[in-house]
């Protein structure tokens, strides 16, 4: 029998590449997931700062002061007004709640807040973390809101 008319792969041959494309699929799967992790946490700052964007034109046009407070629990709660005393289970447009599941509002540093018609704030600053980081949302006294990373030189 001629050995050219039999071509194909042995048993080990297949076993081998099948092993290669298992591990090359798990590492892509684990580097999927921190993406979207860390996707998801920088869509929660942004809402953050739109949020606080929102609060800012409100405090500005109705001249009026809000002060910001932090609730901790799950993923925590950012709000003005009065503090819930059931917790921020019931949605309200005053309140920010992270909206992906691992994201938390873990600090609030100072007495920020927002007041009067001239772009004016106290200065402080809110923290959201995740097991993909933390970020952190600046408002300065001028009612400028930034987002930094904490490990950043210039976020301070």
């Amino acid at each position: 029998m001629n050995r050219d008319t039999h071509c194909g792969f042995t048993l080990p041959e297949l076993l081998i590449v099948m092993i290669i494309t298992g591990v090359l699929g798990g590492g892509a799967i684990t580097g999927f997931q921190r993406w979207q992790q860390q996707q998801q946490l920088r869509e929660s700052v942004l809402q953050l700062q739109a949020f606080l964007l929102h609060l800012r034109a409100h405090a500005g046009w109705h001249n009026r002061e809000l002060k910001l407070w932090l609730q901790p629990g799950q993923g925590g709660c950012l709000g003005t007004g009065p503090v819930p005393v059931a917790g921020c289970n019931t949605p309200s447009r005053w309140w920010f709640t992270p909206p992906h599941a691992g994201i938390h509002l873990s600090a609030l540093t100072g007495e920020p807040g927002f007041y009067g018609r001239r772009d004016v704030a106290r200065a402080g600053s809110v923290e959201m973390t995740s097991s993909a980081g933390r970020w952190r949302v600046i408002i300065s006294a001028r009612a400028r809101i930034r987002l930094c990373q904490p490990e950043a030189a210039a976020c301070e």
